[in-house]
């Protein structure tokens, strides 16, 4: 036990560090339960006592992928009904992924890159300060940041299957809880398929990608059916209206933010949403600028009033918002320049550019807020830990 101790001390005292500084976020800060969030949490309250009234709302029949976070939270509620429950889970989720961002790191950058990168997202204000809200994108990361250690754990000359098996599930349970899993799927699919292509163990990865996409997608399908049945979600997992965020995306007069408008008329109407989108397209002398917006919007403006929503804490929020502005760009900073470091066979660095470089192309396309940057901040503060260490390398030599 006590080598043990010593040889992760560093994990160790990582986790609790991070832990505390979330544990006192949501024990001190008062944070409503505003929007969507609301709706999710009142249709789990319903789903544990057996009510079920969320059953005639629009909204769970259109947006019916969002009762994956709904039996999660309800899941949790059946064990304590608290609402601070759920935001110490959640205390406990980030602070699992602070130390993947450190264990990731040290894969892609090196130790003392990955330790000065994780404790700087450790402290970063906004994924700290998220943890007092019901949302669903910290569990869904956390599995994201597992599958891919787990798939950078796997031997070049070995099948090992239970491993491709449990990363796509892993995917999948991602994707359940929040569906932007997509995202890092299309990024492993191009790698995986640059890879075949270029190494001579090509049958292994063409199987393994196989293994794991044939996972990702049949229990993805089974969660869907397994819901209907059971009666939870009539609509399974399904999109009612693919097209809504694409029309919130190329909403010229809100910068493709949020529209009350456009949601009071086409939200729930998947053919209106067609229209509408269709008549946006048109406007392409618009789109440039729109991009430009867009991309300031969701990568460089900072905003955490979700976590300040009540007005209890200005001068709180004023220095936090300031310091997290800094550190939005700092994260920017160290993660493009790690592309100078880039290293022909650090295919774990690869992976995490192409996976950003998917998440900024698609957010030109649908709808944007700052809230919606935090999984690629996580991938940034990675890659950080390449420029971080090759600096200290560069430090070293002079």
């Amino acid at each position: 036990m006590r080598e043990f101790l010593k040889r992760h001390s560093f994990v160790i005292g990582l986790f609790l560090f991070s832990f505390f500084l979330r544990l006192l976020v949501v024990l001190c800060i008062h944070t409503d339960i505003v929007s969507d969030f609301g709706l999710m949490y009142k249709a789990s309250l319903e789903l544990v006592s057996g009510t079920r009234d969320y059953l005639n709302n629009v909204y769970f029949l259109t947006w019916a992928y969002q009762m994956g976070h709904v039996v999660y939270q309800a899941l949790l509620l059946s064990m304590f009904e608290s609402v601070t429950f759920l935001k110490i889970v959640n205390a406990l989720v980030t602070s699992l992924i602070v130390v993947f961002v450190y264990l990731l790191g040290r894969e892609v950058g090196g130790e003392k890159g990955s330790r000065i990168a994780s404790v700087l997202y450790a402290i970063f204000p906004f994924p700290l300060f998220l943890n007092t809200v019901l949302t669903n994108q910290h569990l869904p990361m956390l599995l994201i940041l597992i599958a891919i250690y787990l798939g950078f754990r796997l031997n070049e000359k070995k099948l090992q299957i239970p491993l491709c098996i449990g990363s796509g599930l892993l995917l999948s349970l991602s994707n359940i809880l929040r569906t932007e899993t997509i995202v890092i799927i299309g990024a492993i699919v191009v790698l995986g398929g640059y890879l075949v292509f270029q190494k001579d163990s090509f049958r292994f990865i063409a199987i393994r990608l196989g293994i794991l996409l044939l996972t990702y997608f049949l229990s993805f399908q089974l969660a869907s059916f397994c819901l209907v049945q059971t009666g939870i979600s009539p609509n399974g997992l399904q999109n009612g209206n693919p097209t809504w965020k694409f029309v919130e995306g190329f909403n010229y007069d809100t910068d493709g933010m949020y529209s009350k408008e456009d949601s009071s008329l086409y939200a729930t109407d998947s053919v209106l949403s067609k229209q509408v989108l269709k008549e946006r397209l048109r406007e392409v002398e618009k789109m440039p600028l729109l991009f430009l917006k867009k991309i300031y919007i969701q990568w460089f403006r900072s905003d955490l009033s979700w976590t300040f929503n009540t007005g209890e804490y200005p001068v709180l929020f004023s220095i936090s918002n300031f310091i997290n502005q800094m550190v939005i760009v700092l994260f920017h900073g160290l993660a493009l320049s790690s592309l100078l470091f880039l290293k022909k066979k650090n295919y774990l660095q690869i992976l995490l550019t192409i996976t950003i470089v998917f998440y900024v192309g698609t957010y030109l396309l649908i709808e944007v807020m700052p809230r919606y940057a935090y999984s690629v901040q996580i991938l940034e503060a990675i890659l950080a830990s390449v420029t971080i260490s090759n600096l200290f390398q560069k430090k070293l030599k002079d």
